[in-house]
């Protein structure tokens, strides 16, 4: 298992490097937070592929905010499990997307960013990266008004993993390349 708290905390020097001096870097985490069953470099990536999309909305400086805190559910109760969820959100007070650039911001090659500065991809893995944790993504945001990431992953100390089993073996034959 993993603490958000401490991925965070361990990331904060690299992230204020990253993010540079004209955007302040926020962290408030939540006393008591329930672990999580997730990869941690994987959780990183999260962070940090948020905070790479933070940075380039406020070229002109801002703040980034990243907290943590338990809740009981995730907003639509999608989640599984009785343990409750544990929320990593992160805010800027960026140039925020439209409803249009909403809707497509998970896409993989989808990007607003100009030729050569993004490929597309930083999103798109933020999304694979928490469904596969197990978790759910939610965004707010508004143009001039900035941009919240709200990442909802299950609280607990172990995941049910599902099993596959093969009903019959298949082999393969061949004679060569």
């Amino acid at each position: 298992t993993i603490n958000l708290n401490d991925i965070v905390s361990d990331m904060e020097p690299m992230l204020r490097r990253l993010i540079g001096e004209d955007i302040g870097l926020a962290v408030v985490p939540f006393s008591g937070l329930h672990d999580i069953v997730a990869d941690p470099g994987l959780i990183e990536q999260v962070v940090m592929n948020l905070a790479v999309n933070s940075r380039d909305a406020m070229p002109e400086g801002g703040t980034l905010t990243i907290a943590t805190s338990n809740v009981a559910d995730s907003p639509a109760g999608e989640l599984p499990g009785a343990g409750g969820c544990v929320a990593l959100t992160i805010t800027d007070t960026g140039c925020g997307m439209d409803d249009a650039t909403i809707a497509r911001m998970f896409e993989p090659f989808f990007t607003t960013k100009d030729i050569g500065k993004g490929t597309g991809l930083g999103l798109a893995t933020v999304y694979g990266i928490v469904k596969q944790s197990g978790g759910e993504i939610r965004c707010a945001s508004a143009p001039g008004k900035g941009t919240t990431f709200s990442i909802y992953l299950p609280a607990g100390t172990t995941r049910t993993v599902e099993t596959v089993t093969a009903s019959s073996t298949v082999v393969a034959t061949g004679n060569g390349t």
